[in-house]
């Protein structure tokens, strides 16, 4: 079965915001991000601790996602 590639729309102005805001963030720390990925709702040192901050602070819908140890470039090569 060949692969093919979907074409998901992306925005530019979203992903700027997103890296932003984990490039704010403490490293090596776990962020509820609002649904809409634009503004940090909590910030933990344990996935479990950023979602109970993040319940507690009323928030219904949210991402939680981790930040990086170190930030490093990467260079993504195509597997021949």
């Amino acid at each position: 079965m060949a692969s093919r590639l979907i074409e998901m729309p992306i925005r530019i102005e979203t992903e700027d915001r997103r890296l932003e805001l984990l490039r704010s963030a403490p490293m090596n720390s776990w962020l509820a991000l609002s649904a809409d990925e634009t503004r940090i709702v909590a910030i933990g040192k344990t996935f479990m601790e950023a979602d109970a901050v993040a319940k507690k602070s009323g928030e219904k819908n949210y991402v939680l996602t981790r930040t990086p140890d170190v930030w490093m470039s990467r260079a993504l090569l195509p597997i021949s």
